[in-house]
């Protein structure tokens, strides 16, 4: 594993003491039960696309994850427009760092963090699930 990728899985797993906190919403009943389910098994398409895909991980880490994640975001920006925003996290993926920095935003800009089932690639790992939570999150605005 190269140094790069070590250092996100890292980066990515570690929870932060005294994290930012905001109002975490769950729209929908999708929650009811959702501790007893599992992921859906990935269709072979999915398994067939994510073996071709893999090969682009290193690009992906050093070319695209890293700057991301290390450019600082305007939030006056962002708190100008806050009222058109819906910050949504995969449940799954809690104290993993898309999760976290999705929370921190909400935080910042006084927003709920709305939740919907599976983790950081929660379309893929639970679609159905998703599918649901996201109609009845779309109806809410």
């Amino acid at each position: 594993m190269s140094e790069a990728a070590r250092l996100m899985i890292e980066t990515m797993t570690t929870s932060k003491p005294g994290a930012d906190t905001s109002e975490t919403r769950h729209i929908g009943n999708w929650l009811d039960g959702y501790a007893e389910t599992l992921p859906e098994p990935p269709t072979p398409e999915l398994l067939e696309l994510q073996a071709r895909l893999g090969v682009f991980q290193p690009a992906f880490l050093e070319h695209v994850l890293i700057p991301f994640t290390t450019n600082e975001i305007d939030l006056a920006a962002l708190g100008a427009v806050s009222r058109q925003l819906v910050p949504v996290a995969g449940i799954d993926s809690r104290g993993q760092l898309p999760h976290r920095a999705t929370a921190s935003l909400c935080a910042k800009l006084s927003l709920p963090l709305h939740e919907v089932p599976g983790g950081h690639l929660g379309p893929i790992e639970r679609p159905a699930q998703f599918a649901a939570a996201f109609k009845a999150l779309l109806r809410e605005f």
